[in-house]
């Protein structure tokens, strides 16, 4: 029986050591994966404070953007005002410049006549 009590004695020691190591390992992979989702988790709230922060950027950009359209926008009226401001004058240059262009053609068809009448003379006196 001493040899038996032994053997019992050993296959305890044997499952209780087995038990054990299980329970270290166990211990031990709870431990990581705890690890790795805190890690996890850290790393997913920094993307998100990123992400805060590059929309706060955008969002400060747009602002401005939207305040450079603005000054444009304000910009663009002056000039459409100057514009009809001047439409008068530019009409009027229009006007002189198409009156010119009939003197100039009456000029021509006048420096026409005017040869004719010089040639009609010359044969005339001829």
């Amino acid at each position: 029986m001493s040899h038996q009590s032994q053997t019992f004695s050993a296959a305890d020691a044997a499952r209780h050591l087995s038990q054990e190591h299980v329970s270290r390992a166990s211990q031990e992979m709870f431990r990581k994966v705890a690890d790795y989702i805190r890690a996890e988790m850290l790393a997913t709230g920094e993307d998100y404070r990123l992400l805060e922060t590059m929309n706060i950027v955008t969002k400060d950009r747009y602002s401005e953007l939207a305040g450079v359209a603005q000054e444009l926008m304000q910009e663009v009226g002056k000039l459409r005002t100057t514009y009809s401001d001047f439409e008068p004058y530019l009409e009027r240059i229009d006007d002189i410049s198409q009156q010119a262009e009939t003197i100039s053609n009456i000029a021509a068809e006048l420096d026409e006549y005017t040869k004719s009448l010089e040639l009609r003379l010359k044969r005339i006196s001829k």
